[in-house]
């Protein structure tokens, strides 16, 4: 598998991203037009102007631009990919497919709008930005499957499997924890054999196992929750934690008991080193300190082995990463949060 002119873009692409100095002018522009007019002066220039024949809100232009422009570089992956790659950047960008199907079954499970809900949407893999839309246009759950079905997407077996269950309990849960389950099998089938290429997906995907686990007790903590069947919540595959250790957890009284247990019990000094710094308030910072760590990983491993997809997968995280910075400082603006609380924010 040669993937030289693949990276060879990659690292120009690399160059291109928004660097620390830049996130400082764009947090300091003191409104939505001193912001687009910073923005203007990146790359995301061309992408904002076509957004501004579309759009009227200036937050809505500049979010549109960021839609447009992760679209269009994401596409340029594929592109340039060789055939032969297809297959494991699809196992790579089928981590942001089911959030995106999340973040939309969330959605109408909270009775968000689709015009709220369109500005989190991640546009990547087989989601373009006109299918994220059509999508999220759905009016509720079960459209949203029977689109997904029309489309032939796998997305729609497991969602189809506990559908009538969720439509029982009413448990948001169950949906997530199915595609949850369903992805890392997924994309391990197409991650089978000795080539190094296959290994770095396969130790990425059991990353994500890991992280998925982990945000289940989070999610179990927060509502309260030890289900009867808990021991079907657990993804087999990581490394980092073992059925008994995430029974035993699951037991927490609450989310300060949680990260103490995760402090003592899982096995990585990276994330144990992460998860001591978190505040129990602000669990929520956790998945995206993992996900970061994640990055970094794949980003050391890029300079190992320099020719494989690991600088493909690094630059997906950092490029979706800025995306989200930039969202944060787009919001800020409309709320107007002050300067240092979006730097607190910004990875």
């Amino acid at each position: 598998m040669d993937l030289s002119y693949l990276n060879a873009r990659i690292r120009a692409w690399n160059g291109e991203l928004i660097d620390k100095a830049q996130y400082d002018e764009l947090i300091s522009a003191t409104d939505m037009k001193g912001l687009t007019t910073r923005l203007k002066e990146t790359i995301y220039a061309r992408d904002i102007e076509i957004a501004a024949a579309r759009y009227k809100n200036g937050a809505d232009i500049l979010e549109g631009g960021l839609r447009g422009n992760l679209a269009s570089i994401f596409k340029r992956v594929w592109i340039y990919a060789p055939v032969s790659a297809w297959t494991i950047l699809q196992a790579v960008f089928s981590i942001w497919e089911v959030y995106n199907v999340k973040a939309i079954v969330r959605a109408r499970d909270k009775g968000i709008s689709p015009d709220e809900s369109i500005s989190i949407l991640i546009p990547a893999g087989e989601m373009d930005e006109a299918a994220l839309k059509e999508l999220n246009q759905q009016k509720d759950i079960k459209d949203i499957l029977n689109l997904l079905s029309t489309w032939g997407s796998p997305y729609a077996r497991p969602l189809r499997g506990v559908i009538q269950q969720y439509m029982r309990e009413r448990h948001l849960m169950v949906l997530e924890l199915a595609l949850d389950r369903f992805v890392p099998e997924h994309c391990l089938s197409s991650a089978g054999g000795h080539d190094i290429n296959k290994k770095i997906v396969r130790r990425f995907i059991q990353e994500r196992i890991d992280s998925i686990n982990l945000s289940t007790l989070l999610k179990l903590s927060g509502e309260g929750l030890y289900p009867a069947n808990m021991n079907s919540y657990f993804l087999e595959g990581g490394n980092r934690i073992d059925r008994d250790d995430f029974l035993k957890l699951a037991k927490g009284k609450d989310r300060k008991e949680l990260l103490q247990g995760l402090i003592d019990g899982v096995k990585d000094r990276h994330w144990r080193k992460i998860i001591s710094a978190i505040d129990p308030d602000e669990a929520f910072f956790l998945e995206e300190q993992l996900e970061e760590l994640t990055r970094q990983n794949m980003c050391k491993l890029a300079v190992i082995e320099p020719l494989s997809i690991a600088l493909a997968i690094c630059f997906i995280y950092k490029k979706i990463r800025e995306i989200k910075n930039l969202r944060l400082i787009i919001r800020a603006k409309v709320f107007d949060m002050p300067a240092i609380e979006v730097k607190r924010f910004i990875i």
